[in-house]
């Protein structure tokens, strides 16, 4: 099968999110399936640009991926509106469109990942235009926290360009059945599929070296809280360091590292309000982190929590479950199963309630390694990216058939 892919960003991209590290892994385990895989993206990196060849095909481990120079001409014409500088941007790339045109005639299926979003909505409208079966995947982006930021310019965008490219898709992608819910809270009756995110579970360690964060000033001694996500207002870091500050003292040998990149200037204020609670050598700000250092900080992990108000499908959830390490969730990462299969707790994203469900678990760490050993067998049976490649594959196939019989 020939398959195209339109994202908001690929491999090395990793500041844009989790969603990155989601389609990097697909399209690899697509690939190494046997199928062909293309990409189309830009060298957008979250106010930064990717040092990679711009506007012609390479291969990154397997699939052919096209970087294409972006665009904003907003940025450029209007750097002191604040919230321009936090944005991913619309992405524009004007040397999209050509290559469009010449590979859409041999694709079996275009795949667009995230809304609002130059190549989306250029590989959509040429899916379209080709007849092509179009599968479109919104990544958490359209339930009703994430349109309450910008929510005007949103609304408007999805009446006028996304909502038709969502209607005349051939599938709706979900990673849960909560953003099934959104896509018809917006009128859109389209078939739907819901296919999570999945792991490589073969890449984590089920236990880590407890000296091996020392350069963060992590002790052996020390219960590490950690949270992996972005720095963002509707992520719950805010909530999570007030929690982590009301109970602290019950615990002085636990820290809380918040790995994550600060696109929003939050972490100024944060430690304010850490140094005036007497905690300011014990919540750890490190950035974002990848390779190793993001390995070693999972793994050593004797918590992972996030308090997110909305998620699509978090994948540092899933990596942390990987790495046999408890999960402290809100009900917006839309995942009831670390619940029913004793991996975790999930409580309302609201300090008092946060710092009460970190007493209880700190509390027990015996409990907690075994909430780690249900975690990573939960994963193993559900959410290895072979078992989600071949959900692709066969929401593809339906899509192909059905948009064969619609055609005659």
């Amino acid at each position: 099968m020939k398959i195209l892919i339109a994202s908001v960003g690929y491999k090395p991209a990793y500041r844009l999110g989790g969603p990155i590290h989601a389609v990097s892994a697909a399209a690899e385990r697509l690939a190494r399936n046997g199928h062909e895989v293309t990409v189309f993206t830009t060298n957008s990196n979250l106010g930064e640009d990717l040092d990679v060849p711009i506007n012609q095909a390479i291969n990154v481990d397997g699939v052919q991926v096209w970087y294409f120079k972006h665009e904003e001409p907003l940025k450029k014409w209007l750097p002191f509106v604040p919230y321009l500088s936090k944005s991913v941007g619309f992405l524009y790339a004007p040397a999209m469109r050509a290559q469009l045109e010449r590979i859409l005639p041999s694709v079996d299926v275009v795949h667009t990942q995230m809304p609002f979003i130059y190549p989306t909505y250029a590989a959509g409208r040429a899916a379209i235009r080709h007849k092509k079966p179009l599968f479109y995947q919104q990544h958490g982006v359209l339930g009703p926290e994430h349109l309450k930021f910008r929510g005007a310019k949103k609304r408007l965008y999805i009446n006028i360009i996304e909502r038709p490219l969502m209607k005349s898709a051939t599938t709706l992608i979900a990673l849960t059945e909560t953003e099934v819910g959104n896509y018809r809270a917006l009128g859109v009756k389209t078939p739907c599929r819901v296919i999570p995110n999945g792991v490589d579970i073969a890449g984590f360690r089920p236990s880590g070296d407890r000296s091996s964060c020392s350069v963060y000033g992590i002790l052996p001694e020390d219960l590490v809280i950690l949270y992996m996500a972005r720095l963002h207002p509707t992520k719950g870091a805010d909530s999570l360091i007030s929690a982590f500050l009301t109970m602290q003292k019950k615990f002085p040998k636990a820290k809380l590292v918040m790995a994550g990149p600060d696109e929003w200037g939050m972490v100024q204020k944060f430690r304010k309000e850490i140094v005036k609670a007497g905690a300011g050598d014990r919540v750890l700000f490190p950035g974002m982190v990848s390779g190793k250092a993001k390995l070693d900080l999972l793994a050593r992990a004797d918590l992972f929590c996030l308090p997110s108000g909305a998620e699509g499908f978090s994948v540092a959830v899933l990596e942390a479950l990987a790495n046999s390490t408890a999960v402290l969730l809100s009900p917006g990462c839309n995942f009831p199963e670390v619940e029913a299969a004793a991996a975790g707790l999930v409580v309302r994203p609201e300090p008092g309630i946060i710092a009460k469900a970190l007493i209880k678990l700190l509390t027990n760490p015996e409990k907690l390694k075994e909430m780690g050993r249900r975690g990573r067998d939960l994963v193993l049976r559900n959410y290895s990216w072979d078992t989600i490649a071949d959900q692709l594959i066969e929401a593809y196939a339906e899509g192909i058939e059905r948009n064969n019989t619609a055609r005659g």
